[in-house]
């Protein structure tokens, strides 16, 4: 491996790392959590999900930890706050989109907020199925506790 794509790695590892204390900074106290169930398997930010019991916490305003409860085994999600102005969710929910046999985490509504979350990180394949054909998946929500 030359130099440069050793540096190259290295900064492509630290940049989550980097952007969650940033992020963290102005919305320290702001964090939240929530549990859910899903029957199924997805996928958030490039990262399998198995099905199962989860505790969702917002790490920072650019990041969210999923804990699988069953397992302990944490993932974290970069994401993208967007206020929308609209009315106060008052349980929170998760909305997924499928494409054919693959289920994607797309956004976190946070309860007792006005404020969602995007998740950044869109999969190569569904990238490339909204560019061919528009309203290729469909779309679906799980409510937190």
């Amino acid at each position: 491996m030359t130099r440069r794509s050793r540096i190259f790695t290295t900064l492509l590892l630290s940049l989550p790392l980097a952007t969650s204390l940033l992020c963290a900074a102005p919305h320290a106290s702001a964090q939240t959590s929530a549990s859910f169930t899903v029957p199924f398997a997805f996928s958030a930010n490039n990262q399998n999900v198995p099905a199962g019991s989860y505790n969702l916490r917002r790490e920072s305003s650019c990041m969210l930890s999923l804990e699988n409860v069953k397992t302990g085994k944490s993932q974290f999600l970069m994401v993208r706050p967007d206020d929308s102005g609209q009315a106060i969710e008052t349980q929170g929910r998760l909305v997924f989109q499928r494409y054919g046999t693959h289920i994607y985490l797309t956004q976190v509504w946070s309860p007792g907020t006005s404020r969602h979350s995007e998740l950044v990180v869109q999969p190569k394949v569904e990238q490339d199925l909204a560019k061919r054909i528009p309203q290729a998946g469909s779309s679906f929500e799980v409510a937190l506790k």
